[in-house]
């Protein structure tokens, strides 16, 4: 169907727009942006308008805009209230996040999850005193042909259960008895060895 002419806004400007992000209102996922020209003494805003998410259906993700963020403003036959603002811009603000092929993504905390194709690096950096939570009812499976490294102390609420060597350098401890101090009663001193274990 060919549209009329008058379905057509007069200045085709005022369909695409340049624009800040004032105001963010989470709980209804909607955004205010200033746009027009930034020397006028009263700038335009919109009302509450939608950012454009990368996915919306049945896959979802959430990202929400930031205050100061810049945004191109896109609006259906130029009009402000239907307005979508589309985040993205790079600004002096808030500069690129990487400046070689490293593709990441970094958080106003610090936290930084990021992956090197030339070095084939995947590193997730939390700042200090954050936490990190993996909930998987089916389990949890780490395939690492080189090994598992953890620097830290480990605590494990369940089983455990190895199918190979356990090798310590430091004692073990089994209900409170010491694996290296820990003594027999009803054997006397000398120079024979007990038997194993039964």
């Amino acid at each position: 169907m060919k549209r009329a002419p008058e379905d057509i806004p007069a200045d085709i400007a005022e369909l695409i727009r340049l624009g800040t992000v004032v105001e963010v209102d989470l709980e209804q996922a909607l955004c205010r942006v200033r746009y027009g020209d930034p020397d006028d003494e009263e700038p335009a805003e919109t009302g509450w308008i939608r950012w454009l998410a990368s996915r919306a259906g049945e896959t979802r993700i959430w990202s929400p805009p930031s205050a100061g963020e810049q945004v191109i403003l896109l609006c259906p036959d130029g009009q402000i209230g239907a307005g979508v603002a589309l985040c993205g811009i790079v600004q002096d603000t808030f500069p690129p996040a990487g400046g070689d092929l490293t593709e990441a993504i970094e958080w106003s905390d610090g936290a930084r999850i990021s992956y090197d194709p030339e070095g084939s690096e995947l590193r997730a950096e939390l700042p200090a005193g954050a936490t990190m939570t993996v909930i998987a009812p089916g389990g949890v499976t780490v395939t690492a042909e080189e090994g598992v490294r953890i620097e830290g102390d480990v605590t494990i609420d369940g089983d455990l259960t190895v199918s190979g060597e356990i090798a310590a350098e430091g004692d073990v401890t089994g209900e409170g008895v010491s694996l290296a101090h820990h003594r027999h009663s009803g054997v006397q001193s000398g120079g024979s060895q007990t038997g194993e274990p039964v």
